[in-house]
């Protein structure tokens, strides 16, 4: 069993909800993402597909937000910023996938002074 798989079991135990999932955090480069750099986002699609596949329910900003937010508009991009810290604080967890960039590691860092569990996943999906 994986360690994806084995975290999600554990964050359904003792819920009354047989189909309850966790929310996951999915921690993907931002920059890359607004910047529409289609592998960066096939990358964050492929890193939700593994979330909602282990049983989870996938949150990231980085592939919601752009939709509806200029985050080329500096106000628009502290709104999002905002948001993301919201969708953040109500995840389960938080998981990270390949080499963390610079907006991941603010994420992460933002993660721990949440006290969200964090999860390391190389480019694999293997647990780190």
């Amino acid at each position: 069993m994986s360690e994806a798989t084995i975290t999600i079991t554990k964050l359904r135990q003792d819920k009354p909800n047989p189909h309850y999932r966790p929310m996951i955090f999915v921690i993907a480069p931002f920059t890359e993402v607004v910047k529409s750099d289609a592998e960066s986002i096939r990358t964050a699609r492929s890193n939700c597909r593994f979330v909602y596949q282990h049983g989870g329910i996938p949150v990231c900003p980085q592939l919601y937000l752009p939709q509806f937010i200029n985050l080329h508009h500096s106000r628009e991009f502290q709104v999002a910023a905002f948001i993301n810290i919201v969708l953040l604080t109500k995840c389960a967890e938080a998981w990270s996938f390949g080499k963390p960039t610079h907006d991941m590691c603010y994420f992460i860092s933002f993660a721990k002074r949440k006290n969200k569990n964090i999860r390391y996943f190389n480019n694999e999906m293997e647990a780190n």
